[in-house]
Formats: structure tokens, sequence, C-alpha cells
């Protein structure tokens, strides 16, 4: 998923990390200088252009 702003994009990942789907499962926020959007993935492979904001587990937020 993709968001424009961090508030939406840690909206996005915590309502992900708290899913039955999801548990015990790390959901990274992920922003890309290249597109200026942020991106809520379970893949945490970051780029050269990319920045690691942080990540959701279990609905708690660990920041970076």
């Amino acid at each position: 998923m993709k968001a424009k702003l961090i508030d939406e994009a840690k909206k996005l990942a915590k309502a992900q990390s708290l899913g039955k789907d999801f548990k015990d499962v790390a959901i990274y926020i992920i922003y890309c200088n290249r597109t200026d959007y942020f991106y809520v993935d379970t893949n945490g492979f970051v780029r050269l252009w990319e920045r690691f904001i942080g990540y959701y587990s279990n609905g708690v937020f660990y920041n970076a």
C-alpha cells in the first residue's frame, strides 16, 4: 500500500499489523525519494533511494 503522508502510512500500517493474518509480523514503513510516497509492506528491503521510517508489530510502532 502507498500513502502520500506519514500519518496516513502509520494508520495503514497499524491497522494491518493488528489483523489476524499479520500477528507477530513486522509491517514496514518506507519512504521513496523518487516517488515522494510512503510504502507500507511486510518486505523490509530498502533501496538506495529509499529511507526506512519504522515498523509496526502487533500494533506497536518501533522507530528507526
